[in-house]
């Protein structure tokens, strides 16, 4: 077993120790970024193209413009074919594609076999620069959008958490809801979403990740062929101003339908550049990630009182999020909201220990380079990343881990950890 085990992480070590002397980075004169990286283990090709475009570049005016168009591009067509043209050609070629919009970003990824790379290029490339959506296409997809928007607002744990994220940012852009408001979203002009699309979705703020079974050398070509033609355009802007300070706790209840409640307690963490982040990763491993966390021993095992629990970190661009959730029974809020605290007050005075920070370190290496193993994966990885922070994030992330010092994890504590100055959010039943 002990060395099935030791084969096993030799296995999930080998991609990313290699990845950065085999990736081929290339600049186009318009601005696009272009990584490449050849992997002949399946005969597939993978391509993730991101947009330095998300919520935080939106006015009030254009809430939710930027996942509304994430909508159009995929599924209501181009000026070369119609959206079910454009769904037909996927699908007779095989191809899993998709987009995704966070506050930070948008990506559009395809996946498919790999003699058919020429098609992904040329369509990936009339998707993201040629969309041209009817008015007609429009409003169906702007219904598809409000009808997710009124899934998350019956979800309790995605309401929780939006709640939570408008209280704790005030003015900041990541209060903004990605999927944006119904108001706008049923309001927003054509003409004004399609001005924001040929403003921002240019070469310059793009950056292409392709891996997969082909040849390097000839994919750059494809790709100069499908993209070097279209021009720069506005460099993406986003709308910043500081979240609020806060010096008590704010309370925020929400009464809905439901049987069972959902707790979040949250406060400012790091930005994505800080190297506090290394250690709140750690941190949060520590007090709420599984069944051996703090927080689970002491809410489940012990004293039975939440039937979830978690803690955890979210970097952004800019101020990142910390908190813990639970779902729980409604009478037992203080009790829960009481024991949490009594556990990170207890981290803040006692600190870890150095076979926490052991164990810990381990589990998020194996958990990143796990999510390198799926060629689609890691083009999504570094392309995001690469959109916000730079891509040598992804690759520098378990040494900096590593790096991650026993005084280092425990002077974070009394610096992000928050007992009397946190946004408490609570759904309950009504």
């Amino acid at each position: 077993m002990r060395l099935i085990l030791m084969a096993a992480c030799l296995l999930l070590l080998l991609p990313g120790m290699s990845f950065s002397a085999q990736w081929q980075i290339t600049e186009l004169d318009n601005g696009l970024r272009v990584m490449i990286l050849e992997n002949h283990q399946v005969p597939q090709v993978n391509i993730s193209t991101t947009i330095k475009v998300g919520a935080k570049n939106e006015t009030d005016f254009f809430d939710g413009a930027t996942h509304l168009l994430e909508h159009l591009i995929l599924f209501r067509g181009t000026e070369k074919m119609t959206g079910e043209e454009l769904g037909d050609a996927m699908k007779k070629h095989g191809a899993y594609f998709n987009g995704y919009t966070s506050a930070d970003w948008t990506d559009f990824v395809i996946s498919l076999p790999n003699e058919n790379i020429e098609f992904a290029l040329e369509i990936h490339a009339d998707m993201l620069f040629r969309s041209n959506f009817p008015e007609a296409e429009m409003d169906k997809e702007r219904q598809a959008v409000l009808e997710e928007i009124n899934i998350s607002e019956d979800n309790p744990g995605a309401k929780v958490y939006r709640s939570a994220l408008k209280a704790l940012f005030g003015d900041h852009p990541y209060s903004k809801n990605v999927l944006g408001t119904k108001e706008r979203v049923s309001n927003v002009p054509r003409d004004s979403v399609y001005a924001y699309y040929k403003r921002y979705y240019a070469p310059n703020n793009m950056t292409m990740v392709i891996v997969g079974d082909f040849d390097a050398v000839a994919t750059l070509e494809l790709v100069k062929k499908n993209f070097a033609g279209f021009p720069r355009g506005d460099e993406a802007k986003d709308n910043y101003s500081l979240p609020p300070v806060r010096d008590k706790i704010i309370e925020i209840e929400i009464k809905k339908d439901i049987a069972q409640a959902y707790l979040m307690m949250s406060s400012i963490g790091p930005k994505a550049d800080s190297p506090d982040q290394y250690p709140l990763d750690i941190m949060a491993t520590i007090i709420g990630s599984g069944q051996s966390s703090r927080l689970w021993k002491k809410l489940i095992d012990e004293q039975s009182l939440v039937y979830s629990i978690s803690f955890f970190f979210e970097t952004n661009k800019y101020e990142g999020i910390v908190a813990s959730t639970a779902r729980l029974d409604p009478a037992n809020i203080s009790l829960v909201e009481e024991a949490i605290n009594e556990v990170l007050t207890d981290v803040i005075e006692n600190g870890f220990t150095e076979k926490e920070l052991r164990k810990a370190k381990n589990k998020l290496k194996t958990n990143h380079y796990a999510s390198l193993e799926r060629g689609l994966d890691l083009a999504d990885k570094y392309a995001e990343y690469d959109s916000f922070i730079g891509y040598k994030f992804v690759e520098n992330y378990p040494d900096n881990v590593e790096k991650v010092t026993l005084v280092e994890l425990n002077s974070m504590a009394g610096k992000y950890l928050n007992t009397d100055s946190y946004v408490k959010t609570m759904v309950v039943p009504k």
